[in-house]
């Protein structure tokens, strides 16, 4: 199987059961996972299928630089405001912000859970991990037809936690190969960059420079004396 293959769309995977979980009296969904393991992917999910929110006014906040921000006065009266992403804890008081304007926001965070403990105070609140799910790269290597251990899988996602992102790097760096071959040769070519930067550090050139002239009457370095008085008190 090719790269370009591998790298092509698939169907969405509810490895977070959101389908069957009831979401109408939900005020904070919190997605919280490494990147690349499907927090966006779930946020579209619950705006265009999920029942408590598709077809109900919506809005999405993207990270800078994703998109164009949304017109403030666009951010009151909706059903569902998706903010994507939360890196900073000093993001938490916009999401306090949306939650007093509308009726939900959802978030994809990468801030501990703790994080949202005082909004727990005020608001209800659903979390859900997105990258502690071996079996979801498990369907996904079978959707991709690559074949896997479970020992592989789980070695995986013990480094780099469920991330679809990682593991199609890793697969795309060995195509063909299994993903206990991939992420075997990954490694090791890892561990020999790693040993290589330690056997040959970047050195910084050094540049000495001569010593100063100084002009009569210039004070001395350390002193407040000039050159010709010390010279003159000198035996």
């Amino acid at each position: 199987m090719n790269a370009s293959s591998r790298s092509s769309p698939i169907l969405f995977d509810d490895f977070l059961v959101l389908a069957g979980t009831d979401l109408r009296q939900a005020q904070l969904i919190v997605l919280t996972g490494v990147s690349g393991s499907g927090k966006s992917s779930a946020l579209r999910f619950l705006c265009d299928q999920h029942p408590a929110f598709a077809g109900k006014p919506q809005q999405w906040i993207w990270a800078p630089g994703k998109n164009p921000a949304p017109d403030p006065a666009l951010l009151h009266g909706n059903r569902l405001v998706v903010v994507d992403e939360i890196c900073r804890p000093r993001q938490l008081p916009l999401v306090a912000r949306l939650l007093k304007q509308n009726q939900a926001v959802a978030v994809a965070s990468h801030l501990k859970p703790a994080w949202f403990l005082p909004l727990q105070l005020a608001w209800r609140i659903h979390h859900f991990r997105t990258d502690r799910d071996p079996a979801k790269i498990s369907r996904y290597l079978g959707r991709l037809g690559v074949p896997h251990t479970a020992g592989a899988v789980a070695e995986f996602c013990r480094l780099y936690g469920a991330s679809y992102l990682d593991l199609d790097c890793i697969l795309e760096r060995y195509p063909g190969k299994s993903l206990d071959q991939a992420l075997h040769l990954s490694l090791k070519l890892d561990r020999l960059a790693h040993l290589q930067a330690e056997k040959f550090p970047p050195v910084m050139p050094v540049i000495e420079a001569g010593p100063v002239e100084k002009e009569p009457g210039e004070l001395h370095p350390h002193t407040s004396k000039t050159r010709e008085q010390e010279c003159q008190q000198s035996p």
